[in-house]
C-alpha cells in the first residue's frame, strides 16, 4: 500500500492568519484610545472635584463680621477660587458654578436638587470678561446677611456647597467627547466666635 504524502497547508492559513491579526489588532488599538480616552476624563474628574472643594473652602472661610454674616462677595470670591483651581483645563470649558446653601444630611440644596435651587448663587463663564459672572436676571440667590455661622450653635451653622458642571474636551475625542463632568463640595461655614447676634 502506497503512503500518501500530505500537502503542506501554510500557505492556505498565511490568508487566516493575516484576517485574525488585522482585527485583533483593531480591538487593542480602540483598547488602548479607550484607555487613554478613559485617563484624560479621570483627570479631568479630578481638577473639577479640586476646584469644588477649592471654592467652597474659599466661600466658607469668609470672615465674619459683628453681624455673623460672611462677606458680601463671598460667592464670587469661591467662583474665582474655582477658575484658579481649574489646573490644566481650559476655564472656558466650565458650564456652571453654584454656590448654594446646602442641607447638612444630604448635601443637595434646600430644594432637594440641583435642577431647582432657590437659595443659591448661580454663575456661568463669560466669554467676553474671560470670568465666571453670575447669570442675569436669576430668581434665586443668597445674601451673606441670612447666613448662620453662630459657634455656639453647631446644629442649626449653615452648610455652604459649591456645584461645579465642566464640559470634557477629550484630546483624542472618541468616546467622551461631550461629557459632562459633575462635582459638588459641601463644607459647614467657618464659625464665628463673636457673642454678638448668637
Amino acid at each position: 500500500m502506497r503512503a500518501e504524502r500530505r500537502k503542506p497547508t501554510r500557505h492556505r492559513d498565511s490568508g487566516a492568519v493575516a484576517v485574525e491579526a488585522g482585527v485583533v489588532s483593531m480591538l487593542l488599538v480602540v483598547l488602548l484610545f479607550g484607555v487613554i480616552e478613559t485617563s484624560y476624563l479621570f483627570k479631568n474628574w479630578l481638577s473639577v472635584s479640586a476646584a469644588a472643594r477649592a471654592g467652597a473652602r474659599m466661600a466658607a472661610s469668609q470672615p465674619k463680621v459683628a453681624s455673623l454674616a460672611g462677606s458680601p462677595d463671598f460667592a464670587q470670591l469661591s467662583a474665582n477660587q474655582v477658575t484658579n483651581a481649574i489646573t490644566g483645563l481650559v476655564p472656558a470649558n466650565i458650564e456652571a458654578v453654584w454656590v448654594y446653601k446646602a442641607s447638612p444630611t444630604t448635601g443637595l440644596p434646600d430644594s432637594g436638587s440641583f435642577a431647582n435651587c432657590s437659595v443659591c448663587v448661580k454663575f456661568a463663564w463669560n466669554a467676553g470678561t474671560s470670568s465666571l459672572t453670575p447669570l442675569i436676571g436669576q430668581s434665586s440667590s443668597w445674601a451673606a446677611s441670612t447666613q448662620n455661622a453662630c459657634s455656639s450653635n453647631i446644629p442649626t451653622r449653615d452648610t455652604l456647597g459649591v456645584y461645579v458642571r465642566y464640559k470634557n474636551s477629550s484630546p483624542l475625542g472618541f468616546f467622551f467627547k461631550e461629557t459632562r463632568v459633575n462635582e459638588s463640595t459641601v463644607m459647614w461655614l467657618e464659625p464665628s466666635f463673636s457673642a454678638t447676634g448668637c
